[in-house]
Protein backbone atom coordinates (compact mmCIF):
# COMPACT_ATOMS: atom_id res chain seq x y z
CA UNK A 1 0.00 0.00 0.00
CA UNK A 2 2.95 2.30 0.82
CA UNK A 3 4.80 1.59 -2.70
CA UNK A 4 1.15 2.42 -4.20
CA UNK A 5 1.37 6.24 -2.23
CA UNK A 6 4.79 6.88 -3.73
CA UNK A 7 3.61 5.94 -7.18
CA UNK A 8 0.66 8.20 -6.80
CA UNK A 9 3.14 11.06 -5.44
CA UNK A 10 5.62 10.66 -8.27
CA UNK A 11 3.11 10.61 -11.18
CA UNK A 12 1.58 13.57 -9.56
CA UNK A 13 5.01 15.04 -9.80
CA UNK A 14 5.78 14.74 -12.99
CA UNK A 15 1.76 15.22 -14.23
CA UNK A 16 1.67 18.49 -12.29
CA UNK A 17 3.92 20.61 -14.29
CA UNK A 18 3.56 19.37 -17.53
CA UNK A 19 -0.61 20.40 -16.87
CA UNK A 20 0.55 23.71 -15.54
CA UNK A 21 2.83 24.35 -18.67
CA UNK A 22 0.01 23.86 -20.90
CA UNK A 23 -2.56 26.20 -18.81
CA UNK A 24 -0.03 28.73 -19.03
CA UNK A 25 0.05 28.21 -22.91
CA UNK A 26 -3.12 27.93 -23.61
CA UNK A 27 -3.86 30.89 -21.56
CA UNK A 28 -7.03 32.99 -22.56
CA UNK A 29 -6.81 36.06 -25.00
CA UNK A 30 -6.67 39.61 -23.17
CA UNK A 31 -9.41 42.08 -23.81
CA UNK A 32 -7.29 44.14 -26.05
CA UNK A 33 -6.51 40.98 -28.54
CA UNK A 34 -10.72 40.30 -28.13
CA UNK A 35 -10.87 43.85 -29.04
CA UNK A 36 -9.11 44.28 -32.14
CA UNK A 37 -10.19 40.78 -33.40
CA UNK A 38 -13.74 42.75 -33.86
CA UNK A 39 -12.46 44.54 -36.46
CA UNK A 40 -10.84 41.79 -38.43
CA UNK A 41 -13.23 41.97 -42.52
CA UNK A 42 -13.56 43.88 -44.90
CA UNK A 43 -14.49 47.87 -44.16
CA UNK A 44 -15.60 50.47 -46.88
CA UNK A 45 -13.60 53.54 -46.13
CA UNK A 46 -15.37 56.63 -47.90
CA UNK A 47 -12.66 59.93 -47.26
CA UNK A 48 -13.78 63.42 -48.12
CA UNK A 49 -11.08 65.75 -48.33
CA UNK A 50 -11.35 69.44 -46.94
CA UNK A 51 -13.26 71.22 -48.93
CA UNK A 52 -14.80 69.16 -51.08
CA UNK A 53 -18.83 67.57 -50.55
CA UNK A 54 -18.57 64.33 -52.07
CA UNK A 55 -16.04 60.82 -51.61
CA UNK A 56 -12.94 60.96 -54.35
CA UNK A 57 -13.08 57.87 -56.62
CA UNK A 58 -14.99 55.36 -54.54
CA UNK A 59 -14.41 54.01 -51.45
CA UNK A 60 -11.76 52.36 -50.66
CA UNK A 61 -11.58 49.12 -49.32
CA UNK A 62 -9.85 48.38 -45.94
CA UNK A 63 -9.51 44.34 -45.10
CA UNK A 64 -8.86 44.34 -41.52
CA UNK A 65 -6.44 40.80 -40.16
CA UNK A 66 -4.66 39.87 -37.21
CA UNK A 67 -1.15 38.67 -37.43
CA UNK A 68 0.45 37.50 -34.93
CA UNK A 69 -2.06 39.57 -32.28
CA UNK A 70 -1.24 42.47 -33.97
CA UNK A 71 -3.74 44.26 -36.14
CA UNK A 72 -2.84 45.16 -39.57
CA UNK A 73 -4.02 44.44 -43.32
CA UNK A 74 -4.09 46.53 -47.12
CA UNK A 75 -6.22 49.55 -48.07
CA UNK A 76 -7.07 48.67 -51.68
CA UNK A 77 -8.06 51.70 -54.11
CA UNK A 78 -10.64 51.22 -57.19
CA UNK A 79 -8.20 52.76 -59.83
CA UNK A 80 -8.94 52.84 -63.46
CA UNK A 81 -7.82 50.16 -65.39
CA UNK A 82 -7.23 47.95 -61.92
CA UNK A 83 -6.56 48.88 -58.35
CA UNK A 84 -3.47 50.08 -55.84
CA UNK A 85 -2.78 48.20 -52.73
CA UNK A 86 -1.24 49.94 -49.48
CA UNK A 87 0.16 48.24 -46.29
CA UNK A 88 -2.01 49.49 -43.43
CA UNK A 89 0.81 49.69 -39.97
CA UNK A 90 -0.01 51.20 -36.75
CA UNK A 91 -3.72 49.81 -36.63
CA UNK A 92 -5.22 50.18 -32.50
CA UNK A 93 -8.89 49.81 -31.57
CA UNK A 94 -9.76 50.30 -27.99
CA UNK A 95 -13.24 49.28 -28.32
CA UNK A 96 -14.56 52.79 -29.22
CA UNK A 97 -11.37 54.42 -30.90
CA UNK A 98 -10.24 52.93 -34.38
CA UNK A 99 -6.71 54.32 -35.32
CA UNK A 100 -4.61 53.37 -38.29
CA UNK A 101 -1.76 54.30 -40.53
CA UNK A 102 -1.48 53.96 -44.60
CA UNK A 103 1.84 53.57 -46.45
CA UNK A 104 0.88 55.05 -49.84
CA UNK A 105 4.75 55.07 -50.85
CA UNK A 106 4.92 58.99 -50.30
CA UNK A 107 4.08 59.54 -47.20
CA UNK A 108 1.65 58.08 -44.10
CA UNK A 109 -2.16 58.98 -44.62
CA UNK A 110 -3.35 58.39 -40.65
CA UNK A 111 -6.77 58.05 -39.70
CA UNK A 112 -9.06 58.43 -36.44
CA UNK A 113 -12.46 57.69 -36.00
CA UNK A 114 -14.95 57.13 -33.01
CA UNK A 115 -17.62 54.50 -33.10
CA UNK A 116 -20.88 56.27 -33.26
CA UNK A 117 -24.24 53.97 -34.36
CA UNK A 118 -22.49 51.20 -35.88
CA UNK A 119 -20.38 52.77 -37.93
CA UNK A 120 -17.00 54.78 -37.47
CA UNK A 121 -16.54 58.74 -37.96
CA UNK A 122 -13.79 60.84 -38.05
CA UNK A 123 -11.06 62.31 -39.57
CA UNK A 124 -7.86 61.69 -42.09
CA UNK A 125 -4.75 63.66 -42.24
CA UNK A 126 -1.32 63.13 -44.45
CA UNK A 127 1.30 62.99 -41.53
CA UNK A 128 3.59 66.28 -41.91
CA UNK A 129 1.87 67.68 -44.93
CA UNK A 130 -1.46 69.78 -44.74
CA UNK A 131 -4.05 67.51 -46.78
CA UNK A 132 -6.88 66.14 -44.56
CA UNK A 133 -10.80 65.74 -44.21
CA UNK A 134 -13.29 63.76 -42.90
CA UNK A 135 -13.59 59.86 -42.68
CA UNK A 136 -16.61 57.60 -42.07
CA UNK A 137 -15.71 53.39 -42.62
CA UNK A 138 -18.55 50.89 -42.15
CA UNK A 139 -18.22 47.35 -42.71
CA UNK A 140 -18.61 45.82 -46.08
CA UNK A 141 -21.18 43.27 -47.06
CA UNK A 142 -19.84 40.07 -47.52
Amino acid sequence: MAKTRVLFALGLLFVAPAALLHAVQAAPETPEDTTAAEMVGTWRLAPVQEGDTAAGPGAIKLELRLDQGKLGGTAILPMQGGEKRWPVVDAAFDGKTFSFKVDNGEGLLAGRMERVDGKFEGRWVEEGGEEGGRLTMTRAEE
